[in-house]
């Protein structure tokens, strides 16, 4: 599939005039004076614009109190609506351009890595945009979470499980935990990816982290006994998991206490977004193809765990800001005007109908 490159930019200075002349916040910014964040979510994201007010909602109820978020090279207003999400006080955003040496995420984290607002959380969660945690147990709360595992945890991984397409093949502004129910299957798993895991940890307790963990520097030596690592059913990872490794094996894999939902194809026009946009991890965007979609446009089961509290209370909460609302209006308007524009070819067309596609051996 070849793709346009996206049109520039989306978000019109008569837009911003009509916003601020209407903007009554009911949502106050957080003090200068402030404490920092307890509970903190870490991301970078690049045009995910639609999904935004959704993710930061879905983290808010759970009982995450803070999001440290970076963005590169965006074209469809995300940077602006976390700028905006920035000046009301729920969000530190930090712009985040390509450099000639990391891609942008490692590029990120490595930033994140020196803030003090990181260093000094309670706990941290590295999350992309399309990734929900949902627990298991209790109410589904974050507190919910710390307290059925060992008192002395200082992380716990819980695995992914990835969520398919359900045969949806057009963009929705639905919350994204609403529109896609049917999952893979993670007791005979499809694909190697989907026992990938993702780490709620205590960043004082290890040296720096990644996408999928927090790790030690090369130089140390670490004991056995010196952090206690767990999975998802509050049992020991194990000492191999110490220096390396972002996937459970057989041996510890769990979803007893939580998942991490991996919404990581949605919709066939929302597929067409994502290999024009590219993935965080690299600047190929030729790593986005058909063969991406097979390997995780996976609806063995339903799943309808996933628990949000209000969702729909939070997201109208956040809207009531006049500014972020039509930030979010006009981020979703140029998205869907760039599906339109993609489906004016062929090729395009044939695949949101379905009837393109590459079967996972022809991928391999």
């Amino acid at each position: 599939m070849t793709l346009k490159a996206p049109d520039q930019p989306v978000v019109t200075r008569a837009q911003h005039a009509q916003a601020a002349a209407g903007n009554a916040l009911s949502i106050r910014p957080r003090p200068a004076t402030a404490p920092g964040f307890k509970r903190l979510v870490v991301s970078t994201m690049k045009n995910e614009g639609p999904y935004i007010v959704e993710w930061i909602a879905h983290y808010l109820n759970l009982g995450f109190d803070g999001f440290v978020l970076y963005s590169n090279d965006c074209s469809d207003g995300t940077n602006l609506i976390l700028n905006r999400l920035d000046a009301i006080g729920v969000v530190k955003h930090f712009d985040n351009p390509l450099g000639p040496r990391m891609d942008p995420q490692r590029r990120a984290y490595s930033r994140a890595n020196k803030l003090e607002i990181v260093r000094q959380a309670d706990w941290v969660l590295i999350a992309d945009a399309d990734e929900f945690l949902n627990i298991h147990t209790g109410d589904g709360s974050l507190d919910a979470l710390l307290e059925a595992l060992p008192d002395n945890t200082d992380a716990v991984s819980l695995n992914w499980r990835l969520f398919g397409s359900a045969g949806a093949k057009h963009m929705d502004p639905a919350p994204v935990t609403q529109r896609f129910t049917r999952a893979c299957n993670v007791e005979e798993p499809e694909t190697g990816l989907v026992w990938g895991f993702k780490t709620l940890f205590r960043p004082a307790s290890f040296d720096y982290f990644g996408v999928h963990r927090p790790r030690f520097h090369k130089t140390r030596e670490v004991k056995p006994d010196e952090v206690t690592w767990v999975t998802a059913s509050g049992t020991p990872i194990g000492d191999k998991y110490l220096r390396s490794g972002w996937r459970s094996n057989a041996r510890v894999v769990s979803y007893e206490f939580g998942q991490v939902n991996h919404y990581a194809v949605k919709s066939r026009e929302e597929f067409m977004l994502k290999k024009l946009r590219g993935t965080a991890n690299s600047k190929d965007k030729g790593r986005i193809d058909l063969s991406y979609w097979d390997k995780f446009d996976l609806n063995t089961f339903e799943d309808t765990s996933i628990r949000s509290g209000d969702l729909q209370g939070r997201i109208d909460n956040l809207l009531s800001d006049t500014e972020l609302r039509v930030l979010h209006e006009a981020s979703l308007d140029v998205s869907l005007r760039r599906i339109d524009d993609q489906m004016q070819e062929e090729e395009q067309r044939a695949f949101v109908d379905g009837k393109m596609h590459m079967t996972k051996d022809a991928a391999e």
